[in-house]
């Protein structure tokens, strides 16, 4: 259905096997050469556990590939659990005479089988799936086979296969004989994120037969959280986002779809959940830190009624590292001179969750600000390790409950503008749209697109970042390097943050706040004429895009002179005068000083 709108030739996400698409992870690679290794070496038992959905299937496909010119295979995708009916499925599956005979018939025939194929050089192997299904008395029966061998190798070589039940299973004293003789057992692991990315970046080229940029690399990320990586998952959410793409008729699928989809694959979530664990140990690291610094600041500044400072001695092992201030953004007056930086210096043992914690910096604009930014743990501004970053901000956000982020977040950018509003508390981001086009400005809804269109942009914006069961709302206010800042966490100072762990966080959708201060069309385009269309020549023409006269009707120069504006300034050359053309032409513009992310020569 989708595959023309997206210029494939072919569904990239189907979950029938399919060896073109073959794709080998790290993990898949090195099972795959465990699974070669045990073969070659003529080794008896070999075992291969993973999750529903790893690709345990697609793994031993490639490893018939491999190895099936010079070989007999036998493959039980459904064992039975009755000893007979295995011996009779086997036989079958060798070719062998099956019905109406005994066990003592069925393994005689077997031995003669395994006896002429060794004379012959052929190897023989037996492929058992499912095998978590099996009880102990049919694994038993399947160990009883590999008794079935010559004074200097094994007969039949036998790979189980089967989810991690199998293992816990194999770890039973019943069964401590056939564990013994397991000589290669690998785990196959779900995929890393990187794997996950590079996974449907590959299934995309093998549809299209050249690159195809369909998913933003926010939306690979959501992709990754949502299916903790398997593959299987990985298939379904992504044929099912390219659906919601096609119906909504956008050619890149953001986070917004990617959600959207997942509400009809039920174990989505459920998986996220579990593949979130690790991160949400490293902000509850966080979240101690952040309360442990703010406990701190109303203490030894005497906030706290009743409390008095202590000697500095008694603050060990949190120490007062340097006097500072945090940055003034978007040329405002630093922040005031009481703003502290504090070193809190966890004790951890290496590995544990708070272990990339210790000694991490925290600086606010006041001793009880709740904005921080996090430096290194020598009081320098050395970035942090991008996980312990991560947890950091996720922290920050958990800390914030989301109605008083979107109203911090709200307030902070009608500041930006000049506007001092001391209105009723908002507690949505429609609400808050609703109150900023109240106030005379402008909201252009940023969804679906990659964050690096977001910044080009180059205008404070309302983001939604995923932390808990619900997006926060914060506000962008300012860009500079490679670092962002943010609004809406509960202080007047900003929280400054690397621009790839906030991409990391974002989930595709943003308002872009702008201020409209002329009075024009939605959209000014062919056909349009009058005072909006006379202005937008002035600019372009002072702007050096048009070189015409000023005649107050949209023609083919007009047309031409939006065109190269718009080539010039990162946004779609469709010759359209719409709110993203018009806000960079006031931002080009000398006359307006609209806040800007970050200060460019924009002419």
């Amino acid at each position: 259905m989708y595959t023309a709108f997206y210029g494939l030739g072919e569904k990239p996400f189907s979950l029938t096997p399919n060896p073109a698409f073959l794709y080998l992870s790290d993990s898949h690679r090195e099972a795959l050469a465990h699974l070669v290794y045990g073969l070659e070496e003529g080794e008896g038992f070999i075992v291969l556990a993973g999750e529903v959905g790893t690709g345990k299937t697609t793994l031993c496909r490639s490893l018939l590939e491999r190895i099936e010119g010079d070989s007999e295979i036998a493959i039980l995708f459904n064992p039975s659990n009755n000893d007979i009916e295995l011996l009779q499925s086997i036989s079958e599956e060798f070719g062998l005479v099956a019905e109406e005979r005994s066990r003592r018939q069925l393994l005689s025939a077997l031995n003669a089988f395994l006896l002429d194929c060794h004379g012959r050089d052929r190897r023989v192997v037996l492929i058992v799936d499912e095998a978590q299904n099996l009880s102990i008395e049919t694994l038993e029966q399947i160990r009883l086979l590999s008794n079935l061998e010559t004074t200097s190798s094994k007969l039949i070589q036998i790979i189980l296969m089967g989810q991690p039940e199998l293992e816990t299973k194999l770890d039973s004293d019943a069964l401590r004989q056939l564990r013994q003789r397991v000589t290669v057992h690998w785990s196959l692991r779900p995929f890393s994120a990187e794997d996950t990315a590079a996974y449907v970046q590959h299934r995309l080229y093998v549809a299209a037969g050249a690159e195809r940029d369909i998913f933003t690399p926010a939306a690979l990320r959501e992709l990754h959280r949502l299916t903790g990586g398997i593959p299987r998952l990985v298939n379904v959410l992504c044929d099912r986002a390219l659906l919601v793409g096609y119906a909504e008729g956008g050619h890149r699928v953001g986070t917004k779809w990617v959600r959207q989809a997942a509400r009809e694959v039920p174990d989505a979530a459920r998986r996220a959940g579990s593949a979130g664990s690790s991160r949400r140990l490293w902000a509850l690291a966080a979240c101690l830190l952040v309360g442990v610094v703010s406990g701190l600041g109303l203490w030894r500044w005497g906030v706290i009624p009743g409390w008095e400072r202590a000697p500095d001695a008694a603050l060990a092992p949190v120490a007062l590292a340097r006097q500072a201030v945090s940055p003034g953004v978007l040329n405002t007056p630093p922040s005031p001179s009481g703003a502290v930086t504090v070193i809190v210096e966890l004790p951890a043992a290496e590995g544990s969750a708070t272990a990339g914690l210790a000694g991490l910096a925290v600086e606010g604009a006041s001793p009880v600000g709740a904005a921080f930014q996090p430096q290194g743990g020598d009081g320098s501004d050395s970035r942090l390790e991008p996980a312990a970053e991560a947890a950091f901000l996720e922290a920050v956000l958990l800390g914030q409950p989301v109605q008083a982020a979107v109203d911090s977040a709200t307030r902070a950018t009608l500041a930006l503008h000049g506007v001092d509003f001391s209105g009723q508390a908002i507690d949505s981001v429609d609400q808050a749209i609703s109150e900023l086009r109240l106030q005379g400005l402008g909201a252009l809804e940023f969804g679906a697109d990659d964050f690096a269109a977001l910044l080009d942009l180059n205008y404070p914006a309302l983001l939604g970042l995923v932390a808990g069961s619900e997006p926060r709302w914060v506000a962008l206010v300012g860009v500079e390097g490679d670092e962002g800042y943010l609004m809406g966490l509960g202080s007047e100072s900003p929280l400054r943050i690397s621009l790839e762990t906030l991409e990391s966080y974002w989930d595709g959708e943003a308002w872009v706040i702008w201020n409209p201060y002329i009075n024009l069309p939605y959209e000014i385009s062919q056909g349009s004429r009058g005072a909006g269309v006379l202005w937008l020549q002035d600019a372009l023409s002072r702007l050096g895009y048009l070189q015409a006269h000023l005649s107050g009707v949209y023609d083919r120069a007009t047309h031409q002179g939006v065109m190269r504006f718009q080539g010039k300034h990162a946004v779609a050359a469709d010759g359209v005068a719409g709110p993203r053309t018009q806000m960079l032409i006031y931002s080009a513009l000398d006359e307006f000083a609209p806040p800007q992310l970050e200060d460019r020569d924009s002419g």
